[in-house]
């Protein structure tokens, strides 16, 4: 099977759907931020202060010459991977469409720190930004406004449908 990629703004619910689906097809998950976190032994908001932002996304680049020509894993993207990198060769992209208020909602109640949304008019900004470049790098878009448990049934209907079509 193909890789499944997913892509959205952070709070889109990627690393929550990506074990479930992992679990469901029999496949292998992975999390590029946590894969990254793991090679560098340092978070990511480490790696942006030592380092700053393009450090960060050259590693980006790495992972997905790592993950390239691999199969049978769902990938959960950090935010602005499909942003700076070309995530097509990495599989099908399926892109977790969520409205910023709910995103807001969802980061608010997260015990991670996101010190983007210190600043809520730049995340909504950054959010508005960015959603064409999801829509344009995505196959499919799920609407992944609703609980954990109905955007992986929803997910799994179409992953169905679109397996039967071919």
């Amino acid at each position: 099977m193909k890789n499944i990629v997913l892509i959205g703004f952070m709070g889109s619910g990627k690393s929550t759907l990506a074990p479930l689906l992992a679990q469901a097809l029999g496949s292998k998950c992975i999390d590029s931020d946590n894969y990254i976190e793991s090679q560098e032994k340092r978070s990511i908001t480490e790696i942006f202060a030592s380092q700053g932002e393009q450090h960060f996304r050259n590693l980006e680049q790495q992972f997905i010459h790592s993950f390239e020509n691999t199969q049978n894993y769902i990938i959960a993207t950090g935010g602005g991977m499909p942003i700076f990198n070309d995530i097509s060769k990495l599989g099908i992209c399926l892109y977790l469409q969520v409205d910023f208020k709910i995103i807001t909602q969802r980061v608010m109640q997260s015990p991670n720190i996101r010190p983007l949304f210190c600043d809520l008019e730049k995340a909504k900004q950054l959010f508005i930004q960015r959603e064409p470049t999801y829509i344009r790098a995505s196959n499919i878009i799920i609407n992944a406004n609703s609980t954990p448990e109905h955007v992986f049934q929803d997910t799994m209907k179409v992953l169905h449908d679109q397996i039967n079509q071919k």
